[in-house]
């Protein structure tokens, strides 16, 4: 029985109050989707409130058979179809300056309603396309045609605007339907066999790659506070407990019989086979037959899969969790990909100690090593494994059990589970820790603390942190005091504004290591980034090595640092088409010199949109003007392009901004805002100088032996 069936049942028997661990479970992910189908963070509140009011009420209908996740989401099917049928007005303001992600929300808004919900149900709450075809009532093929297609559109607001196909190379679309695993295999090995040799084929793939990523960063905003569950709980009614049916004496003891048979047939009948004997001694001690310190023993199989954890290996900072995957009839273990296990909607990898209490950890997703593995596999190095982080290794007792629960692999929903006993009190503490103790002042604005780096069996942890100046600290507060903004110090305070790699002393990259569940930003803790001690090469970005000894080849290298200041800029225009325009104002030492609109007109003679131009010049400053478009209602103007880009780098007058203005749709019309507000809210800054810099992780008197923090 799962986490959540126990849960369920406590509710069942009348514990209203256990409720709240379901709602904080689901909340942020359902409410994610609620919100771009209302658009108005009141509606969508309360259509999440709604929901589970109504799944709560038929928690007693809940089979333990089926997977809870599918359950619950399918009680908010309805509503999500209702609201989509009767579409509110727009009213929602992300938390989000990105230009980028700003563009995101608006790519998914120019969806049809129809399409909008099917692709959010499958990217946001991981409905498969076959439970969803049912559910809905619609054909799988028309139902995958429309994600496909919804897909396309996004990739056109985003990244197909930037592309520029060379004669030689493969179209958008034939690249995203590789991507996507859409090709047959001629098809696959044609396009494969033209990536070895084509570096900008090999970047829109990797461009696809960073915007899936951020498309899903962007469906995870924003979140619910934790006062909405009390608003839930505050309208529920106790279950009425039912009275339990006990068994009778005749029962329990014909159990107790039946096992007390297979330990003494086991032991004194069989006593050769010295093995079962202590599966069912591990067993009485365990609740599992299983052996920790036997490979290979930790096996379950499902839907023709078979998931097997072949041996676990522990240091102070990271459990590696070796793994296999086979499907019926294959003796060869089949590799897959992150996607293929849901990491996002429950947690599958759990430390448990004997009193029940869990404990933090974070887990990297299966296969991280993917891009570089047929190169390991050839030198015989490739083993798959979770990379387990332990949050507080101090708290964890001498002994506990890291619970396996997969319920989807390789896209087929079923129960993967096991439990490992470990006895951590028996692990050799073989990571290193250094202290660095340095400090980078760039521009006398930005502060990098190197503090420290501990070095594991194939992963290292360096440790840093990044503050403004105290100077320019006073001065940002005193500015944003000076316009009654003091609540935005934190939106800046949380920037990061360094971006660093992991790098080898030849300059190749270290593969990063990423958590699924990592934790958010703290800007009084410290930043923690993790690196494999595998390096890709600087071409194909494939596997190509691995660190001998990372204590004298572990480098940081500073990518990009970049300066987050405020901006306080406001201009109210007509919406009408205007040839070039003085235009007189200072954006933080931009100085802006004129603006145009120009009107695109279809085959009808109709306005289609609108083409915004505002250009400025600036002799000191390097970097971009968040804008934002609202309306005279002050409600949010939705714009494509962000052609100016482009010209950031230019010397001289530039597009500071260069935007196309479409219709946006309202009660069943489109039509265009009469004025347009456009504000300059921030200022990002770019430091140049210090990119390609690389610092060693390493300090030659300090490399002791044993571990420490």
């Amino acid at each position: 029985m799962n986490e959540e069936s126990l849960i369920i049942r406590e509710i069942v028997a009348g514990k209203k109050d256990k409720f709240d661990q379901i709602i904080d479970r689901y909340k942020d992910k359902i409410y994610a989707v609620a919100l771009r189908l209302t658009r108005n963070e009141e509606d969508a509140e309360d259509l999440v409130k709604q929901g589970f009011k109504d799944a709560y009420n038929k928690l007693d209908t809940y089979e333990e058979s089926s997977f809870f996740t599918e359950w619950l989401y399918e009680q908010f099917l309805p509503l999500f179809q209702k609201q989509g049928e009767s579409r509110g007005p727009t009213a929602t303001h992300l938390p989000m300056h990105n230009p980028h992600y700003i563009k995101m929300e608006e790519a998914l808004h120019s969806l049809p309603e129809k399409a909008k919900l099917e692709f959010l149900l499958i990217r946001v709450l991981h409905f498969s396309s076959e439970h969803l075809s049912n559910l809905l009532e619609t054909s799988l093929e028309d139902l995958e045609g429309r994600y496909k297609e919804s897909w396309i559109q996004i990739r056109q607001f985003t990244l197909i605007e930037s592309y520029q196909k060379k004669s030689e190379c493969h179209s958008m679309l034939e690249l995203t339907d590789f991507y996507d695993g859409k090709l047959v295999e001629k098809e696959q090995v044609e396009i494969k066999d033209h990536l070895e040799f084509c570096p900008e084929c090999r970047g829109v793939l990797e461009g696809l790659k960073r915007e899936e990523a951020s498309l899903d960063f962007v469906l995870e905003l924003p979140k619910l506070d934790e006062s909405f569950n009390k608003k839930v709980l505050n309208e529920l009614i106790p279950f009425t407990p039912k009275k339990p049916k006990h068994r009778t004496w005749k029962y329990q003891l014909s159990v107790l019989g039946i096992l007390g048979a297979i330990f003494l047939f086991s032991v004194f009948i069989l006593p050769s086979l010295k093995p079962i004997a202590g599966m069912v001694s591990t067993y009485m001690e365990h609740g599992t037959i299983y052996n920790v310190w036997l490979e290979g023993t930790y096996v379950a199989t499902d839907k023709e899969l078979t998931f097997e954890v072949t041996s676990v290996e522990m240091d102070s900072l990271y459990m590696y969790i070796y793994y296999d995957v086979r499907k019926e009839g294959e003796e060869e273990a089949s590799y897959f990909s992150n996607e293929d296990i849901d990491f996002y909607s429950y947690t599958p990898v759990k430390i448990v100690d004997e009193t029940g209490k869990e404990h933090p950890i974070q887990v990297t997703a299966p296969e991280y090593l993917r891009s570089g593995r047929k190169v390991l596999e050839k030198e015989g190095e490739y083993r798959p494994f979770f990379l387990v982080h332990i949050n507080d290794k101090e708290s964890l007792p001498d002994q506990f059990d890291i619970k396996i629960n997969i319920t989807k692999l390789q896209s087929k929903f079923g129960s993967w589970k096991f439990d490992i006993p470990i006895r951590y009190d028996k692990v050799v503490d073989t990571s290193v820790t250094v202290a660095l103790n340095e400090e980078i002042n760039i521009e006398d604005k930005i502060i990098i603390e190197f503090m420290d780096v501990t070095y594991s069996t194939n992963v290292s942890r360096f440790r840093y942190n990044i503050k403004r100046t105290d100077e320019e600290r006073d001065k940002l507060l005193a500015l944003l005091k000076e316009h009654d903004q003091e609540y935005r110090m934190q939106e800046f305070e949380l920037w990061h504004q360094v971006g660093l790699n992991g790098i080898t002393k030849e300059g190749n990259y270290l593969m990063p290591i990423y958590f699924h569940n990592m934790q958010m930003y703290d800007s009084n803790e410290p930043i923690e980034m993790h690196f494999s001690h595998y390096y890709m090469d600087n071409q194909y970005y494939e596997v190509s090595g691995k660190l001998e000894n990372p204590m004298e080849e572990l480098y940081a290298q500073i990518m990009g640092a970049y300066y987050q200041e405020p901006a306080f800029f406001s201009l109210e225009i007509p919406l009408e088409e205007t040839e070039s325009t003085e235009l007189k104002g200072d954006i933080n030492g931009y100085e802006l010199t004129d603006y145009s609109i120009v009107a695109t007109k279809d085959r009808y003679g109709d306005v289609s949109k609108y083409e915004l131009i505002i250009n400025g010049k600036s002799d000191t400053r390097s970097g971009e003007i968040g804008w934002t478009l609202m309306d005279e209602n002050d409600e949010y103007v939705q714009s494509e392009g962000w052609y100016h880009y482009d010209e950031r780098d230019k010397e001289g007058i530039k597009k500071l901004l260069h935007v196309d203005i479409g219709q946006r749709y309202g009660q069943g019309q489109a039509a265009f805002p009469e004025t347009l507000v456009i504000k300059a809210d921030n200022i990002f800054t770019q430091f140049t100088d210090f990119e390609g810099e690389k610092y060693p992780l390493f300090k030659e008197e300090k490399k002791a032996e044993g571990g420490s923090e």
